[in-house]
């Protein structure tokens, strides 16, 4: 992922570039806001960083205490206002719409009545977020990385949004320059966000992997992309 973070960086510097001399580009998302202009790139995102450091403080308090006990974190999830669903086929349903069990982002539209239909047993186009993952023993390091994604969409972390949540879906597509180069200067930074999101959770699950040993094959399945059993 962070070779896409560079890839996606370079291109937002080359999209700058190329708009020398045109009117300045602007982001804003949640608590992180970005300027451009043909000479530099300028971020402000104190907040975003105070809030990500209070985030992963809260998330290793939580993770360390439940580390023998990661339904617990589950229970944590459900408390807080989440919909936790289990069902037995739930890897096959999430994977028609390009989900993995786990966290899963409000959806709408097609995908929000597909999972609703089979997942919630209604019609709507609308999900509220969910934990959806078949009912297996949860190994604590995937649930981790997990549980560390949900907690910063409810902080309210940048990466969130819809549209970065589906371009993030197609990210392995962006290793062609010609396809980024079509993505809007807004749909850069929130992929970037959205990407950053997840290699924080990763960076996560590696340092909690140091400190606590029997981890190596869960670890290699999430940093190579491999689905991994919660």
């Amino acid at each position: 992922m962070k070779i896409f973070l560079k890839l996606i960086f370079n291109m937002q510097e080359k999209k700058a570039h190329f708009n020398a001399g045109k009117n300045l580009y602007s982001y804003k998302n949640g608590t992180t806001s970005s300027h451009i202009t043909s000479f530099a790139t300028v971020s402000f995102d104190l907040k975003t960083r105070e809030k990500m450091r209070l985030m992963k403080e809260n998330v290793k308090a939580l993770v360390k205490k439940n580390i023998k006990t990661p339904e617990k974190l589950l229970e944590y999830v459900e408390k807080s206002g989440t919909k936790v669903i289990k069902n037995p086929y739930a890897d096959k349903i999430l994977s028609y719409v390009k989900e993995e069990e786990g966290f899963i982002t409000p959806k709408s539209g097609f995908e929000a009545l597909y999972l609703n239909l089979l997942l919630n047993k209604k019609i709507s186009s609308k999900t509220p977020e969910m934990f959806v993952l078949r009912d297996l023993p949860l190994n604590i390091y995937v649930m981790s990385h997990q549980f560390h994604k949900w907690y910063s969409y409810k902080m309210k972390l940048p990466g969130y949004d819809s549209a970065a949540q589906e371009n993030f879906k197609k990210v392995f597509e962006f290793s062609d320059p010609k396809k980024v180069e079509q993505l809007s200067y807004q749909e850069i930074m929130s992929l970037k966000d959205a990407i950053r999101r997840d290699v924080d959770a990763i960076e996560f699950v590696l340092e909690l992997s140091r400190e606590h040993e029997g981890s190596k094959k869960t670890l290699d399945k999430i940093k190579s992309g491999e689905k991994a059993r919660l």
